[in-house]
């Protein structure tokens, strides 16, 4: 059996400044090589995967600063072809501040996605870039078990992109939108310190929803440590920088 590895590379980037008086608001991003698919790396036995993986990071980034973990291993015999029968899916977080690499061979795109009205379960998804713009709808299938409920997604029509591709930034979205609530999985898309308005963002892009400052402060305050320095980047006063508190990993469960 062809084994192969993938990653799906999840970034952010600022959007255009529209008000003088607030922080730059942030977009999700995910990396895409020139065949619109995502980075795939052959398997060799000598070395465990997940360490393959991380090695052709740091060639592809130029670092080791980047957030990595397992997502998906995909089997499915309709998504087989001449090159992989199998593929592990990773999920990468990356600043790209952080990317030394100046001939990065892959692509960001901005993520945008809406729910369709009807009784079928449709999301629009756009991914854009600065040369061009993929557009796609995902359905999610609902299969009923004696004792378990499977839910399937399956890509419509015949988009420029591959059906697993689909799913597997589907499934990586749905993995960020999990582990942000209980992980500290958020602070891997930001520079070691930051602003709190800056770290609300990342949550509420991926939730694809606005928090409420005051109650969001009170979730992350035993997660943040105040340094000595502020960042003036809007008109009104200048805001504290923060670090992650790595005395809050004692606390997981």
């Amino acid at each position: 059996m062809n084994v192969k590895s993938n990653v799906i590379i999840f970034s952010t980037d600022n959007k255009e400044r529209t008000d003088v008086r607030r922080l730059k608001e942030k977009k999700l991003q995910i990396a895409l090589d020139n065949k619109n698919s995502l980075p795939i790396f052959d398997i060799n036995n000598k070395e465990d995967m997940k360490t393959m993986v991380c090695n052709n990071l740091k060639e592809m980034f130029g670092n080791t600063k980047f957030y990595i973990e397992q997502l998906y291993t995909w089997g499915d015999p309709q998504y087989y072809n001449e090159e992989s029968e199998l593929i592990v899916t990773y999920l990468v977080i990356v600043n790209r501040e952080q990317i030394e690499n100046e001939t990065l061979p892959l692509e960001f795109y901005d993520i945008t996605i809406e729910n369709l009205e009807g009784e079928k379960r449709i999301q629009n998804v756009i991914l854009e870039s600065e040369n061009q713009t993929i557009e796609y709808e995902i359905e999610t299938l609902m299969k009923k078990e004696k004792n378990s409920v499977e839910y399937i997604n399956k890509l419509v029509g015949t988009p420029k992109i591959s059906e697993l591709t689909s799913i597997i930034i589907h499934t990586g979205i749905k993995r960020l939108r999990n582990r942000i609530e209980n992980t500290n999985i958020a602070f891997s898309f930001l520079l070691e310190e930051f602003t709190i308005s800056e770290l609300q963002q990342v949550y509420e892009i991926i939730l694809d929803k606005k928090l409420v400052a005051a109650n969001f402060r009170k979730k992350i305050d035993p997660m943040i440590k105040k340094t000595e320095k502020v960042v003036k980047e809007s008109a009104f006063r200048p805001s504290n920088k923060y670090t992650f508190n790595e005395e809050f990993l004692e606390y997981w469960v």
